[in-house]
């Protein structure tokens, strides 16, 4: 884990994901850097909160490309006036959009959770006022939804019509998904080009769909989920019909209950890894180039953290780079899996407590793991 002895710098990376519940991803970049500074006093620090589209990726845009956050008025799950905010850098062109920010499941009271009532519309206002600002390229955060309508919201405020058997148009929410019968498309042209991006590589349907992995958790009974899969299946049959696009199966399509198969059917938009493309963006391969330890982190590391999710990303490129790499988290599973790809992980937690302790002391747990790594680092270089 030492740098070449002659190094009179110890430079090390710090880009850690969020932990969830606890600390945003720059917060616990702060914590981290704080504990290891003790520890190692001459060490030189970037930080580099990690993003992957959801929460904190439209700041982070904006802090490394020099745009602002712009305020839009739009609406929540349920069609109630909110204002949202998203990235937008004029020199660029280029809008993020977390969807979660006007469509996210944290807009509503635990018992307002309803996925055959949620809409995305106001995701679709967002996308309109970005359009306007002249955006050639519009990035869309796929994560944290309360919905499950398949985009359907984001195609009705771009113009797209959701007909019943009389040609008469319906609120596109899951509820009236068995009365239509007909997609009517805008004539209007959507100019700028729409990436999404997600880690959530699932397909609309089946065992995996969104309904059935991600209902449940926006407040679907058992019996309200076969519903909503029996009339997603009948609203994708329509698409590929009306459409004469079929992208159900694609990875990434079942993303923020639907939205990546909307995005994809109705704004012929791409769907890209959150992180991959983040790494990209920040130029991640060059900067784990130019230190000597690259340090990330995450709330829970698991077997999952080495399949598209950003710490295990970043160990990825890390190992491919020949850089040490070590992780902290609040809890660790699976550690013989995580071996292989990181050389060392550090539990926050020093002795026993519960889950709430953890999370309400996460600030501070982490800085101290944090020095106990960079003292064992420390020792490491000294001998």
């Amino acid at each position: 884990m030492a740098p070449p002895r002659n190094s009179s710098t110890f430079r090390i990376l710090v880009a850690p994901d969020k932990f969830k519940g606890s600390l945003t991803a720059a917060e616990a970049v702060e914590a981290i850097c704080l504990g290891l500074e003790r520890a190692l006093p001459q060490a030189c620090f970037h930080k580099l909160p990690l993003a992957d589209g959801g929460e904190g990726t439209a700041a982070l845009f904006v802090r490394s490309f020099g745009g602002q956050m712009i305020d839009c008025e739009t609406t929540d799950p349920l069609g109630r006036p909110i204002t949202a905010k998203y990235g937008w850098t004029p020199g660029l062109r280029q809008a993020v959009i977390e969807m979660s920010a006007a469509s996210g499941l944290w807009r509503l009271a635990e018992n307002e959770r309803d996925p055959l009532r949620a809409t995305t519309i106001g995701t679709g206002t967002l996308l309109i006022d970005a359009a306007r600002r002249d955006a050639r390229k519009i990035i869309v955060g796929l994560g944290g939804s309360a919905t499950n309508d398949a985009g359907a919201g984001v195609a009705s405020a771009l113009g797209v019509r959701f007909l019943d058997e009389r040609s008469a148009p319906l609120t596109p929410v899951p509820r009236n998904f068995p009365r239509i019968v007909r997609i009517e498309k805008s004539p209007r042209t959507f100019a700028p080009e729409i990436v999404a991006v997600s880690d959530v590589r699932i397909p609309l349907l089946g065992p995996k769909g969104c309904s059935r992995a991600y209902g449940p958790q926006k407040g679907a009974t058992p019996e309200m989920v076969e519903t909503l899969e029996r009339d997603l299946t009948r609203f994708a049959d329509i698409v590929m019909r009306d459409l004469h696009c079929d992208f159900r199966a694609t990875p990434g399509a079942g993303a923020a209950g639907g939205l990546g198969f909307g995005l994809l059917s109705f704004c012929q938009a791409t769907i890209r890894s959150g992180f991959e493309t983040f790494a990209e963006m920040m130029e991640l391969d060059r900067l784990i180039r130019d230190v000597d330890l690259v340090v990330t982190g995450e709330g829970l590391l698991d077997p999952q953290t080495l399949d598209g999710k950003g710490p295990g990303g970043v160990a990825q490129r890390a190992r491919k780079a020949g850089k040490p790499v070590i992780a902290f988290a609040g809890g660790i599973r699976g550690e013989h899996q995580l071996e292989e790809h990181f050389d060392a992980c550090f539990a926050l937690a020093n002795r026993p407590m519960t889950l709430e302790e953890s999370m309400r002391d996460a600030r501070l747990l982490l800085v101290r793991a944090a020095e106990r790594a960079g003292r064992v680092i420390a020792l490491s270089r000294n001998s």
